[in-house]
Protein backbone atom coordinates (compact mmCIF):
# COMPACT_ATOMS: atom_id res chain seq x y z
CA UNK A 1 0.00 0.00 0.00
CA UNK A 2 1.01 3.61 -0.80
CA UNK A 3 1.54 5.33 2.09
CA UNK A 4 3.16 9.01 1.22
CA UNK A 5 5.27 10.10 -2.04
CA UNK A 6 6.70 13.24 -2.51
CA UNK A 7 8.54 15.37 -5.13
CA UNK A 8 10.62 18.32 -5.78
CA UNK A 9 12.12 19.73 -8.95
CA UNK A 10 10.10 18.32 -11.10
CA UNK A 11 7.86 19.75 -14.28
CA UNK A 12 5.83 21.93 -12.24
CA UNK A 13 6.67 21.43 -8.62
CA UNK A 14 9.32 23.41 -7.08
CA UNK A 15 9.67 23.18 -3.69
CA UNK A 16 9.39 19.70 -2.17
CA UNK A 17 5.24 18.76 -1.92
CA UNK A 18 3.74 15.90 -0.48
CA UNK A 19 0.68 13.84 -1.03
CA UNK A 20 -0.54 11.04 1.31
CA UNK A 21 -2.69 8.60 2.40
CA UNK A 22 -2.82 8.64 5.83
CA UNK A 23 -6.02 8.12 7.66
CA UNK A 24 -6.68 11.20 9.70
CA UNK A 25 -9.03 10.86 13.06
CA UNK A 26 -12.28 11.20 12.04
CA UNK A 27 -14.86 8.55 12.02
CA UNK A 28 -17.06 8.45 8.93
CA UNK A 29 -16.73 5.75 6.28
CA UNK A 30 -14.84 3.56 8.61
CA UNK A 31 -14.01 0.81 6.57
CA UNK A 32 -12.80 2.83 3.89
CA UNK A 33 -9.87 2.23 6.25
CA UNK A 34 -7.31 -0.66 6.53
CA UNK A 35 -6.27 -0.40 10.18
CA UNK A 36 -3.08 -0.81 11.67
CA UNK A 37 -1.77 -4.14 12.63
CA UNK A 38 0.98 -3.47 14.66
CA UNK A 39 1.88 -0.50 16.93
CA UNK A 40 4.72 0.83 14.09
CA UNK A 41 1.79 0.54 11.93
CA UNK A 42 -0.02 3.81 10.13
CA UNK A 43 -3.63 3.32 9.22
CA UNK A 44 -3.78 3.81 5.62
CA UNK A 45 -7.17 4.98 3.18
CA UNK A 46 -7.94 3.19 0.36
CA UNK A 47 -8.66 5.55 -1.80
CA UNK A 48 -8.46 8.99 -2.63
CA UNK A 49 -9.13 11.69 -5.61
CA UNK A 50 -7.20 14.52 -6.69
CA UNK A 51 -9.38 17.99 -7.98
CA UNK A 52 -7.50 20.85 -9.69
CA UNK A 53 -7.83 23.40 -12.69
CA UNK A 54 -6.49 22.26 -16.41
CA UNK A 55 -2.77 22.88 -16.12
CA UNK A 56 -2.55 22.54 -12.43
CA UNK A 57 -0.43 20.01 -11.69
CA UNK A 58 -2.92 16.94 -10.99
CA UNK A 59 -1.47 15.31 -13.94
CA UNK A 60 2.11 16.05 -13.17
CA UNK A 61 1.97 14.93 -10.29
CA UNK A 62 1.04 11.05 -11.86
CA UNK A 63 3.62 11.85 -14.46
CA UNK A 64 5.59 12.35 -11.72
CA UNK A 65 5.46 8.63 -9.86
CA UNK A 66 5.03 7.44 -13.17
CA UNK A 67 8.77 8.83 -13.98
CA UNK A 68 9.78 6.94 -10.80
CA UNK A 69 8.52 4.09 -10.83
CA UNK A 70 9.60 3.95 -14.84
CA UNK A 71 13.44 4.94 -14.03
CA UNK A 72 13.21 2.44 -11.25
CA UNK A 73 11.84 -0.69 -12.88
CA UNK A 74 13.59 -0.15 -16.60
CA UNK A 75 16.57 2.34 -15.91
CA UNK A 76 18.36 3.77 -18.68
CA UNK A 77 20.78 2.56 -20.76
CA UNK A 78 24.82 3.20 -20.64
CA UNK A 79 26.16 6.32 -21.74
CA UNK A 80 22.68 7.81 -21.89
CA UNK A 81 21.41 10.87 -19.98
CA UNK A 82 18.58 10.92 -17.44
CA UNK A 83 15.30 12.21 -19.21
CA UNK A 84 14.43 14.10 -16.10
CA UNK A 85 12.09 17.58 -16.36
CA UNK A 86 12.99 19.83 -13.79
CA UNK A 87 11.09 23.21 -12.85
CA UNK A 88 11.76 26.00 -15.68
CA UNK A 89 10.45 28.76 -13.88
CA UNK A 90 12.98 28.94 -11.10
CA UNK A 91 17.01 28.99 -12.61
CA UNK A 92 18.04 27.83 -9.26
CA UNK A 93 16.54 24.86 -10.73
CA UNK A 94 18.34 24.25 -13.29
CA UNK A 95 21.18 23.34 -11.89
CA UNK A 96 19.17 21.23 -8.26
CA UNK A 97 18.73 17.57 -8.72
CA UNK A 98 15.22 16.39 -8.89
CA UNK A 99 14.07 14.43 -5.92
CA UNK A 100 11.67 11.48 -5.77
CA UNK A 101 10.34 9.37 -2.69
CA UNK A 102 7.46 6.64 -2.45
CA UNK A 103 6.67 5.43 1.43
CA UNK A 104 4.91 2.16 0.83
CA UNK A 105 3.67 -1.31 3.30
CA UNK A 106 5.21 -4.25 1.74
CA UNK A 107 5.31 -7.87 2.76
CA UNK A 108 4.53 -6.35 6.54
CA UNK A 109 6.75 -3.82 6.72
CA UNK A 110 6.79 0.04 6.29
CA UNK A 111 9.51 1.55 3.87
CA UNK A 112 10.49 4.52 2.27
CA UNK A 113 12.65 4.38 -0.70
CA UNK A 114 13.88 7.56 -2.52
CA UNK A 115 16.52 9.31 -4.96
CA UNK A 116 17.67 12.18 -6.05
CA UNK A 117 19.22 12.62 -9.55
CA UNK A 118 19.64 15.10 -12.38
CA UNK A 119 20.32 14.46 -16.24
CA UNK A 120 23.96 13.06 -15.79
CA UNK A 121 23.89 11.37 -12.56
CA UNK A 122 22.74 9.77 -9.13
CA UNK A 123 23.39 12.06 -6.07
CA UNK A 124 21.26 10.45 -3.62
CA UNK A 125 19.37 7.07 -3.09
CA UNK A 126 18.03 5.47 0.29
CA UNK A 127 16.49 2.80 1.77
CA UNK A 128 14.92 3.16 5.38
CA UNK A 129 12.57 1.15 7.41
CA UNK A 130 9.54 3.14 9.02
CA UNK A 131 7.24 2.96 11.60
CA UNK A 132 6.17 5.04 14.45
CA UNK A 133 9.15 4.09 16.50
CA UNK A 134 11.59 3.32 13.61
CA UNK A 135 13.58 5.08 10.88
CA UNK A 136 16.56 2.46 10.51
CA UNK A 137 17.86 2.33 6.62
CA UNK A 138 18.84 -0.66 4.73
CA UNK A 139 20.70 0.82 2.03
CA UNK A 140 22.41 4.42 1.66
CA UNK A 141 24.34 6.24 -1.25
CA UNK A 142 25.82 9.47 -1.77
CA UNK A 143 27.05 9.78 -5.13
CA UNK A 144 29.12 6.57 -6.10
CA UNK A 145 29.25 5.22 -2.64
CA UNK A 146 26.57 2.51 -1.10
CA UNK A 147 26.75 2.05 2.55
CA UNK A 148 24.98 -1.07 3.97
CA UNK A 149 23.26 -1.40 7.57
CA UNK A 150 23.67 -5.36 7.58
CA UNK A 151 22.20 -5.28 11.35
CA UNK A 152 19.20 -4.76 9.84
CA UNK A 153 17.04 -8.20 10.48
CA UNK A 154 16.60 -8.05 6.57
CA UNK A 155 20.13 -8.23 5.72
CA UNK A 156 21.44 -9.69 8.70
CA UNK A 157 20.68 -13.47 7.82
CA UNK A 158 22.68 -12.94 4.58
CA UNK A 159 26.07 -15.16 4.03
CA UNK A 160 29.41 -13.54 4.45
CA UNK A 161 30.27 -14.21 0.53
CA UNK A 162 26.71 -12.69 -0.69
CA UNK A 163 27.42 -9.36 1.63
CA UNK A 164 30.60 -9.31 -0.46
CA UNK A 165 29.30 -9.72 -3.51
CA UNK A 166 26.74 -6.99 -2.65
CA UNK A 167 29.55 -4.58 -1.94
CA UNK A 168 31.30 -5.55 -5.71
CA UNK A 169 27.75 -4.72 -7.20
CA UNK A 170 27.39 -1.69 -5.34
CA UNK A 171 30.81 -0.34 -6.27
CA UNK A 172 30.01 -1.21 -9.95
CA UNK A 173 26.88 0.51 -10.16
CA UNK A 174 26.80 3.28 -12.75
CA UNK A 175 26.37 6.36 -12.05
CA UNK A 176 22.98 6.76 -14.38
CA UNK A 177 21.40 4.01 -12.70
CA UNK A 178 19.95 3.04 -9.36
CA UNK A 179 21.68 0.46 -7.30
CA UNK A 180 17.78 -1.12 -6.90
CA UNK A 181 17.70 -1.14 -10.47
CA UNK A 182 21.30 -2.35 -10.76
CA UNK A 183 20.07 -5.23 -8.41
CA UNK A 184 17.51 -6.40 -10.90
CA UNK A 185 19.75 -6.13 -13.59
CA UNK A 186 22.78 -8.28 -11.63
CA UNK A 187 20.46 -10.57 -9.92
CA UNK A 188 21.12 -10.17 -6.51
CA UNK A 189 17.72 -11.31 -4.48
CA UNK A 190 18.13 -9.41 -0.94
CA UNK A 191 16.30 -6.11 -2.25
CA UNK A 192 14.01 -8.31 -5.32
CA UNK A 193 10.55 -7.75 -2.96
CA UNK A 194 11.10 -3.81 -3.31
CA UNK A 195 11.52 -3.82 -6.78
CA UNK A 196 8.65 -5.77 -7.20
CA UNK A 197 6.53 -3.83 -5.51
CA UNK A 198 7.15 -0.97 -7.92
CA UNK A 199 7.27 -3.26 -11.56
CA UNK A 200 3.95 -5.52 -10.31
CA UNK A 201 2.12 -3.49 -7.24
CA UNK A 202 2.15 0.01 -8.63
CA UNK A 203 0.17 0.53 -11.70
CA UNK A 204 -0.34 3.74 -13.20
CA UNK A 205 -2.69 4.64 -15.86
CA UNK A 206 -3.21 7.16 -18.31
CA UNK A 207 -6.21 8.82 -20.59
CA UNK A 208 -4.10 6.87 -23.44
CA UNK A 209 -3.30 3.86 -21.68
CA UNK A 210 -4.47 -0.03 -23.67
CA UNK A 211 -4.02 -2.97 -21.52
CA UNK A 212 -2.33 -4.89 -23.57
CA UNK A 213 -3.17 -8.36 -22.19
CA UNK A 214 -7.04 -7.57 -21.73
CA UNK A 215 -7.87 -10.62 -24.13
CA UNK A 216 -5.55 -13.09 -21.53
CA UNK A 217 -7.33 -11.92 -18.79
CA UNK A 218 -10.77 -12.31 -20.37
CA UNK A 219 -9.91 -15.68 -21.15
CA UNK A 220 -9.09 -16.99 -17.74
CA UNK A 221 -11.91 -14.33 -16.09
CA UNK A 222 -14.98 -14.24 -18.56
CA UNK A 223 -17.17 -14.72 -15.78
CA UNK A 224 -16.33 -11.69 -13.94
CA UNK A 225 -15.80 -9.81 -17.27
CA UNK A 226 -19.68 -10.38 -18.01
CA UNK A 227 -20.77 -9.56 -14.41
CA UNK A 228 -19.15 -6.27 -14.93
CA UNK A 229 -20.46 -5.73 -18.20
CA UNK A 230 -23.86 -6.94 -17.10
CA UNK A 231 -23.59 -4.33 -13.56
CA UNK A 232 -22.55 -1.56 -15.59
CA UNK A 233 -25.43 -1.92 -18.61
CA UNK A 234 -24.00 -1.10 -21.50
CA UNK A 235 -26.02 -3.04 -23.74
CA UNK A 236 -23.92 -6.21 -24.40
CA UNK A 237 -25.04 -9.53 -23.88
CA UNK A 238 -21.52 -10.84 -23.44
CA UNK A 239 -17.86 -10.65 -23.89
CA UNK A 240 -16.45 -13.89 -25.55
CA UNK A 241 -12.76 -14.53 -26.95
CA UNK A 242 -12.87 -15.48 -30.38
CA UNK A 243 -10.19 -18.05 -31.70
CA UNK A 244 -9.04 -16.93 -35.47
CA UNK A 245 -6.77 -19.11 -37.94
CA UNK A 246 -3.18 -17.37 -37.12
CA UNK A 247 -2.57 -18.46 -40.56
CA UNK A 248 -5.12 -17.77 -42.55
CA UNK A 249 -6.27 -14.56 -40.71
CA UNK A 250 -5.31 -11.45 -43.33
CA UNK A 251 -6.15 -9.15 -40.21
CA UNK A 252 -2.32 -9.66 -39.50
CA UNK A 253 -0.12 -8.91 -41.87
CA UNK A 254 2.23 -11.45 -43.44
CA UNK A 255 5.51 -9.78 -42.21
CA UNK A 256 4.29 -8.98 -38.85
CA UNK A 257 3.45 -13.21 -38.75
CA UNK A 258 7.05 -13.59 -40.12
CA UNK A 259 8.47 -11.75 -36.95
CA UNK A 260 6.26 -13.11 -34.74
CA UNK A 261 7.00 -17.16 -35.78
CA UNK A 262 10.91 -16.08 -35.70
CA UNK A 263 10.70 -14.54 -32.33
CA UNK A 264 8.04 -16.82 -30.48
CA UNK A 265 9.75 -18.21 -27.48
CA UNK A 266 8.05 -21.72 -28.16
CA UNK A 267 8.28 -24.86 -25.63
CA UNK A 268 7.92 -22.42 -22.93
CA UNK A 269 4.20 -21.93 -22.66
CA UNK A 270 4.33 -18.37 -23.24
CA UNK A 271 1.82 -15.57 -25.09
CA UNK A 272 2.39 -12.50 -27.26
CA UNK A 273 0.14 -9.43 -27.42
CA UNK A 274 -0.62 -8.07 -31.00
CA UNK A 275 -2.29 -4.69 -31.86
CA UNK A 276 -2.86 -4.17 -35.54
CA UNK A 277 -4.80 -1.14 -36.72
CA UNK A 278 -6.49 -0.90 -32.78
CA UNK A 279 -7.24 -4.66 -32.48
CA UNK A 280 -5.86 -6.68 -29.82
CA UNK A 281 -4.37 -10.44 -30.34
CA UNK A 282 -3.16 -12.55 -28.03
CA UNK A 283 -0.78 -15.30 -29.66
CA UNK A 284 0.03 -18.69 -28.28
CA UNK A 285 1.61 -21.81 -29.03
CA UNK A 286 -0.94 -24.84 -30.21
CA UNK A 287 -0.38 -28.04 -28.50
CA UNK A 288 0.12 -29.58 -32.03
CA UNK A 289 3.07 -27.16 -32.83
CA UNK A 290 2.51 -23.94 -34.84
CA UNK A 291 0.82 -20.82 -33.59
CA UNK A 292 -3.07 -19.61 -32.50
CA UNK A 293 -4.33 -16.38 -32.29
CA UNK A 294 -7.39 -15.05 -30.08
CA UNK A 295 -9.15 -11.35 -29.99
CA UNK A 296 -12.00 -10.06 -27.14
CA UNK A 297 -15.14 -9.14 -28.90
CA UNK A 298 -18.15 -8.24 -27.44
CA UNK A 299 -21.97 -10.18 -28.44
CA UNK A 300 -25.07 -8.30 -28.68
CA UNK A 301 -28.45 -9.45 -29.49
CA UNK A 302 -30.19 -8.56 -32.73
CA UNK A 303 -34.08 -7.52 -33.10
CA UNK A 304 -34.45 -11.48 -33.98
CA UNK A 305 -32.24 -12.79 -30.55
CA UNK A 306 -29.55 -13.97 -32.86
CA UNK A 307 -25.97 -13.06 -31.56
CA UNK A 308 -24.23 -10.63 -33.23
CA UNK A 309 -20.02 -9.99 -32.64
CA UNK A 310 -18.52 -6.76 -32.64
CA UNK A 311 -14.92 -5.38 -32.37
CA UNK A 312 -13.83 -4.12 -29.13
CA UNK A 313 -12.91 -1.32 -31.21
CA UNK A 314 -16.14 -0.89 -32.69
CA UNK A 315 -18.00 0.08 -29.46
CA UNK A 316 -17.95 3.52 -27.64
CA UNK A 317 -15.37 4.82 -26.48
CA UNK A 318 -17.15 5.02 -22.77
CA UNK A 319 -17.26 1.56 -23.13
CA UNK A 320 -13.50 0.83 -24.23
CA UNK A 321 -12.01 2.29 -21.11
CA UNK A 322 -14.60 0.48 -18.69
CA UNK A 323 -13.23 -2.11 -20.10
CA UNK A 324 -9.48 -1.38 -19.81
CA UNK A 325 -10.58 -0.89 -15.86
CA UNK A 326 -11.81 -4.46 -15.54
CA UNK A 327 -8.54 -6.00 -14.81
CA UNK A 328 -8.38 -3.00 -12.10
CA UNK A 329 -11.26 -4.74 -10.80
CA UNK A 330 -9.57 -8.00 -10.85
CA UNK A 331 -6.41 -6.62 -8.72
CA UNK A 332 -8.67 -4.80 -6.42
CA UNK A 333 -8.78 -7.70 -4.66
CA UNK A 334 -5.16 -8.30 -3.92
CA UNK A 335 -2.55 -5.77 -2.82
CA UNK A 336 -1.76 -3.58 -5.78
CA UNK A 337 -1.87 0.27 -5.97
CA UNK A 338 -3.78 1.70 -8.97
CA UNK A 339 -3.17 5.11 -10.19
CA UNK A 340 -5.44 6.80 -12.90
CA UNK A 341 -5.15 10.44 -14.24
CA UNK A 342 -8.97 11.70 -15.69
CA UNK A 343 -10.59 8.70 -14.58
CA UNK A 344 -13.94 10.43 -16.13
CA UNK A 345 -13.04 10.06 -19.28
CA UNK A 346 -15.40 9.15 -21.97
CA UNK A 347 -17.65 7.50 -18.69
CA UNK A 348 -20.76 8.99 -17.50
CA UNK A 349 -20.48 10.76 -13.75
CA UNK A 350 -22.91 8.12 -12.17
CA UNK A 351 -20.65 5.51 -13.92
CA UNK A 352 -17.42 6.63 -12.14
CA UNK A 353 -19.56 7.02 -9.00
CA UNK A 354 -20.58 3.49 -8.78
CA UNK A 355 -17.53 2.51 -10.09
CA UNK A 356 -15.80 3.97 -6.59
CA UNK A 357 -19.19 2.68 -4.38
CA UNK A 358 -18.43 -0.74 -5.98
CA UNK A 359 -14.71 -0.94 -4.76
CA UNK A 360 -15.29 0.85 -1.34
CA UNK A 361 -18.54 -1.30 -0.25
CA UNK A 362 -18.28 -4.41 -2.20
CA UNK A 363 -16.64 -7.40 0.40
CA UNK A 364 -14.31 -9.03 -2.35
CA UNK A 365 -12.43 -5.86 -2.54
CA UNK A 366 -12.87 -5.00 1.29
CA UNK A 367 -11.12 -8.04 2.15
CA UNK A 368 -7.67 -6.60 0.01
CA UNK A 369 -5.15 -4.01 0.51
CA UNK A 370 -5.92 -2.35 -2.86
CA UNK A 371 -5.34 1.57 -3.52
CA UNK A 372 -6.93 3.37 -6.22
CA UNK A 373 -6.19 7.30 -6.63
CA UNK A 374 -7.43 9.13 -9.34
CA UNK A 375 -7.38 12.32 -10.66
CA UNK A 376 -11.01 14.10 -11.89
CA UNK A 377 -12.90 17.15 -12.72
CA UNK A 378 -15.86 15.26 -11.81
CA UNK A 379 -17.80 17.57 -8.99
CA UNK A 380 -20.11 15.18 -8.49
CA UNK A 381 -18.11 12.67 -6.53
CA UNK A 382 -17.53 15.34 -3.89
CA UNK A 383 -19.75 13.58 -2.17
CA UNK A 384 -18.29 14.08 1.58
CA UNK A 385 -21.28 12.30 3.76
CA UNK A 386 -22.32 9.24 1.14
CA UNK A 387 -19.04 8.91 -0.79
CA UNK A 388 -15.65 9.77 0.54
CA UNK A 389 -14.04 10.88 3.73
CA UNK A 390 -12.74 14.17 4.16
CA UNK A 391 -8.92 13.04 3.99
CA UNK A 392 -9.19 11.60 0.91
CA UNK A 393 -10.12 14.55 -0.99
CA UNK A 394 -6.99 16.40 -2.36
CA UNK A 395 -6.16 19.58 -4.22
CA UNK A 396 -3.62 20.84 -6.53
CA UNK A 397 -3.50 24.50 -7.91
CA UNK A 398 -0.70 26.99 -9.04
CA UNK A 399 0.43 29.70 -7.00
CA UNK A 400 1.57 33.06 -8.75
CA UNK A 401 5.14 31.76 -9.10
CA UNK A 402 3.70 28.62 -11.50
CA UNK A 403 4.49 26.00 -8.79
CA UNK A 404 2.00 23.61 -8.23
CA UNK A 405 0.73 23.11 -4.08
CA UNK A 406 -1.09 20.08 -3.21
CA UNK A 407 -3.36 19.82 -0.35
CA UNK A 408 -5.75 18.11 1.59
CA UNK A 409 -9.60 18.28 2.65
CA UNK A 410 -8.68 16.44 5.79
CA UNK A 411 -9.04 19.59 8.61
CA UNK A 412 -11.57 21.45 6.80
CA UNK A 413 -14.76 22.54 8.79
CA UNK A 414 -18.16 21.28 6.07
CA UNK A 415 -20.45 21.15 8.51
CA UNK A 416 -23.68 21.10 7.12
CA UNK A 417 -21.56 22.90 3.81
CA UNK A 418 -22.45 22.40 0.36
CA UNK A 419 -19.10 21.37 -0.72
CA UNK A 420 -19.56 21.00 -4.56
CA UNK A 421 -21.27 25.04 -4.67
CA UNK A 422 -18.23 25.71 -2.38
CA UNK A 423 -15.54 24.38 -4.53
CA UNK A 424 -16.80 25.84 -7.38
CA UNK A 425 -17.10 29.22 -6.24
CA UNK A 426 -13.55 28.79 -5.06
CA UNK A 427 -13.81 28.01 -1.14
CA UNK A 428 -10.85 25.64 -1.91
CA UNK A 429 -8.38 26.90 -4.58
CA UNK A 430 -7.78 24.60 -7.36
CA UNK A 431 -10.22 25.80 -9.81
CA UNK A 432 -9.64 27.89 -12.97
CA UNK A 433 -9.48 31.89 -12.91
CA UNK A 434 -11.36 32.81 -16.16
CA UNK A 435 -11.11 36.56 -17.07
CA UNK A 436 -14.55 38.27 -18.01
CA UNK A 437 -15.27 37.91 -21.23
CA UNK A 438 -15.53 41.40 -21.74
CA UNK A 439 -11.60 42.08 -21.50
CA UNK A 440 -11.58 39.85 -24.96
CA UNK A 441 -12.05 42.84 -26.56
CA UNK A 442 -14.47 41.22 -29.53
CA UNK A 443 -17.36 43.95 -28.99
CA UNK A 444 -17.61 45.65 -32.31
Amino acid sequence: MLIRFTVENFLSFNELVEFNLIASEETDHSHHVVKAQTQDDIDLLRTSILYGANASGKSNLIKAMSFARNYIVNGVAKNRSININHFKLDTACYHKPSRFEFEFRCQGRQYAYGFSIDKNQVYEEWLFEMGHQIEEPLFERVGNSISFNFDHPELRKIPEAEKQRIGYEARGTRSNLLFLTNCKERNLQQFHFLYQWFAEQLIIVFTTSKHQALTSLAKSNIEFFNSVIEFFDFGIHKLQVEEIDFEKTSDIPASMKEEIRAEFPYGQNSMQFVSVSSHNYLIEEKESGGLKASKLTTIRKDELGNDVSFEISEESEGTQRLMDFIPMLIGLSKDKVFIIDEIERSLHPLLIRKLFELMLNHDLFKQGTSQLIASTHEVNLLDIKNLFRKDEVWFIEKNQAGESLVYSLANAELDNFNIVDGYLKGRFGAIPFIRDIKELGWEK
